[in-house]
């Protein structure tokens, strides 16, 4: 599988104008819905209007059919051809004569308003009132029971009503006399589900784009923090690379020369033993940093190389401090150890060992001048806590936070003059998630920095919970 590189500016660029793009289209097809949806409900109001006018014409149509019926029969003296139904008896001595529909007989003189023209009152039928040829006044034609109901008859979208009940939320067309002042108009639950599916629609649409813009922003977030993180794993990397090939020349420096000095004979027998002392001390200062870089391969992953089993922390403490004794009288440094004796966890041995001593070393490396160590351990309600405190300058306030990240030191490696490649707080951070513990900068400042280390604690000969 073929190496990527890492993240640069070109990559930060393509993924901006790519983000910029799909947010573009996005804001485009979020307006384009909503005006989409804003047609729709457009045409859909206008099918309602146009059903109400629809019915009005429909209306008007029938009342027309029903005055040109009333023309046909007062156009003529004998209505019979007509094809209508006889009336035996007309009004005020009008002939008798076949009336035509929608008209069922003649309206009553105490019904006649007196006035030509349509007329519906309370409780009777619509009337068609005209002047009577006999004598001076109107007469009135009634339309049958029937007519109204089927002139009147909607289809199930719109209703016919009082135009005080429909007011300004519907529209209303008007009804032609006799049915006037009522109109014809949307049904109210039609025309609100109408309205409440176009906001429907649009709050649909802001929702996803909402939704989407902060997916957007979250991913330029990300991008963000990945391209920082990149960052700063790459200027982590130049450290450690500087930082070991330091650690590494040096000490081979260091052993050639001695070596050198001895094969050319230019030191006598305790000057050579001097030398070769110096060789095997370089040495094992390679061999540490070996080590030192094949711990992070091992316990860098997890858990994976940790066999936990119950045993005592406080051996285990003890143990790490006398292994480090020479180190510490070399440096000149002072170590006060307060260790409870019996202190039981589950534990791999060998890997907390090595977290113990990484504590120990970074207590060293950074302490003041000598350097003050002081180790206390104690089984705190249930758990094991381990405290390590050195009298250093302690930590900057923006690197605690990174301090046990891999290959993470303060400074610059070009002017650092500690010795180091990174990896120790790192192993200590692995080592002790893996042992379901925690580490973590409990204090730091002028007076030096205490790192703290807490373990689950158990009763000796106690099985894991």
């Amino acid at each position: 599988m073929r190496r990527q590189g890492p993240i640069t500016l070109r990559h930060v660029a393509i993924a901006v104008l790519v983000m910029a793009v799909v947010n573009a289209q996005l804001t485009w097809w979020i307006i384009f819905v909503i005006r989409q949806s804003g047609r729709v409900l457009e045409l859909e109001r206008r099918l309602l209007i146009d059903a109400c006018r629809f019915e009005v014409d429909s209306v008007s149509m029938a009342v027309e059919q029903a005055e040109a019926a009333v023309d046909a029969m007062t156009g003529r003296p004998d209505w019979e051809s007509s094809g209508g139904w006889r009336a035996d008896i007309g009004p005020k001595g009008e002939p008798g004569a076949l009336l035509l529909p929608p008209f069922e007989g003649w309206a009553r003189d105490d019904e006649l308003a007196g006035v030509p023209g349509w007329h519906w009152d309370p409780g009777l039928q619509p009337r068609y009132e005209f002047p009577c040829s006999s004598h001076s006044g109107t007469c009135g034609l009634v339309t049958s029971t029937g007519w109204v109901d089927d002139v009147l008859a909607v289809s199930g979208e719109i209703e016919i009503l009082d135009p005080t009940v429909v007011g300004d939320a519907r529209p209303a067309i008007a009804l032609p006399p006799p049915f006037g002042p009522r109109v014809v108009s949307p049904r109210a639950d039609v025309w609100q589900a109408l309205l409440a599916e176009h906001r429907r629609r649009v709050v649909m649409m802001v929702s996803e784009g909402a939704f989407f813009a902060v997916l957007l922003v979250v991913l330029v977030g990300m991008l963000w923090r990945t391209v920082r993180r990149e960052v700063e794993l790459e200027r982590q990397h130049r450290n450690f690379l500087s930082a070991i090939t330091h650690e590494i020349k040096s000490p081979i420096a260091a052993i050639r020369l001695s070596l050198e000095t001895v094969a050319a004979g230019r030191a006598d027998g305790a000057a050579a033993h001097r030398f070769v002392g110096n060789a095997l001390a370089d040495t094992d200062r390679l061999e540490r940093l070996v080590s030192k870089v094949l711990e992070a391969t091992r316990y860098g992953a997890g858990t994976a190389a940790i066999h936990l089993e119950p045993r005592r922390v406080s051996d285990v403490v003890v143990a790490a401090i006398a292994s480090f004794k020479p180190r510490i009288a070399a440096a000149e440094a002072t170590v006060r150890a307060e260790i409870e004796p019996e202190v039981w966890a589950w534990i791999d041995r060998e890997a907390l060992s090595i977290a113990v001593s990484n504590l120990l070393e970074n207590a060293l490396k950074y302490g003041g001048q000598p350097p003050e160590i002081d180790v206390e351990l104690r089984r705190d309600d249930v758990q094991v806590v381990l405290e390590v405190r050195d009298n250093g300058a302690g930590i900057p306030d923006g690197d605690v936070p990174f301090v046990f990240d891999r290959f993470f030191r303060s400074g610059d490696e070009m002017t650092r003059t500690s010795q180091g490649t990174g990896l120790g707080l790192f192993l200590v951070q692995r080592i002790v998630t893996s042992h379901r513990g925690r580490v973590s900068v409990a204090a730091t400042g002028a007076a030096g920095t205490c790192f703290r280390m807490t373990l689950p604690a158990i009763r000796e000969g106690e099985d894991e919970a």
